[in-house]
């Protein structure tokens, strides 16, 4: 029997399906995105060029850099890590999406088309990203990017990705980051808070979802491979790290009809005992993947709050 929630009406007609774990089948579901996004074209208000980055196994990311036309001389950089359950590609209005931070936030958007799960479990799609913020740093000059003005972005799955990029910053103590912004972010593995108990039956992302994308992201690692004997990084489940202190400032957002909700409020809890400011905000009545539902009023008005914080964390130091 369909499970009924309160949704907002824009959210109501959403299919409520359940991603799998198949290779096969996964690949099909990307191949459909890849044909849907080559409708998206970019607005003649931007500039968009394409860089390759290399990780440290040598692997080539291409890294699109999405600019205002009428932005000049040094600035800062927002790096936008999409969702998709780690499995999945980018859509064109994840693209669309990094085009309005760049014209809203006044700011160089780097967009990493990070290796998936599919064929490459964590940590290769971390590797990815946290290359991305490097390179931003190491070739900032020549960029025009500001250093001292960086953050991440991530949503779902590229929350977790932006998350875990931080920590690693932090851990290493280079590649600063001023802010990161985590929207209906990934953070913990195991799946069992209350969110996840409730929402099983939920439009667009479901827990079945959640546990089929963890199989595959952390398919041979160490915990797979024990049997869940061994702990996860916290660099692939942010909300396992044992100190917060120290990370950057963050704004996080959360679905009120999300079994990651919970997961998403607990990280923000965290940060904010251990003396990080965070700005928590509930999306009240939406779902798991809001910003991908167009037209949605909710989703516009999640979006302008966010803009204003992107605005605030990248205005001068």
């Amino acid at each position: 029997m369909r499970e009924t929630y309160a949704l907002a009406p824009e959210f109501v007609s959403q299919p409520r399906i359940t991603m799998p774990s198949n290779g096969i089948l996964l690949r099909g579901v990307n191949l459909l995105i890849r044909i849907q996004r080559r409708g998206f074209t970019w607005s003649d208000r931007v500039a968009v060029r394409t860089h390759s980055v290399r990780a440290e196994d040598g692997t080539a990311t291409p890294v699109f850099e999405i600019v205002p036309k009428d932005l000049s001389g040094t600035a800062p950089a927002l790096i936008d890590y999409h969702g998709g359950g780690f499995f999945f590609t980018y859509a064109g209005l994840h693209l669309a999406a990094a085009e309005r931070y760049a014209l809203e936030g006044r700011c160089r958007v780097f967009f990493p088309d990070y290796r998936l799960s599919i064929g490459h479990p964590f940590p290769a799609p971390f590797d990815d990203c946290y290359a991305t913020l490097a390179w931003v740093h190491a070739n900032a000059a020549d960029l025009g990017v500001d250093p001292q003005r960086v953050a991440l972005i991530g949503d779902s799955a590229g929350g977790a990705l932006a998350a875990g990029v931080a920590q690693k910053a932090a851990d290493r103590n280079e590649n600063p980051i001023c802010a990161q912004i985590l929207i209906y972010p990934v953070t913990d593995h195991e799946t069992k808070t209350k969110s996840a108990r409730e929402f099983t039956d939920t439009p667009l992302w479901k827990t079945a979802s959640n546990r089929a994308m963890w199989k595959v992201y952390l398919r041979g690692t160490e915990y797979a491979t024990s049997g869940g004997s061994t702990p996860v990084s916290p660099y692939a489940a942010p909300l396992h790290r044992e100190n917060f202190a120290g990370l950057p400032p963050a704004r996080v957002e959360v679905a009120e009809f999300d079994p990651l909700r919970d997961e998403g409020r607990q990280y923000a809890d965290a940060l904010q005992a251990a003396g990080v400011s965070v700005d928590l905000r509930e999306a009240k009545g939406a779902i798991h993947g809001y910003d991908l539902v167009a037209g949605s009023p909710t989703a516009e008005a999640m979006f302008k709050e966010r803009s204003a914080a992107i605005q605030r964390f990248l205005g001068d130091p």
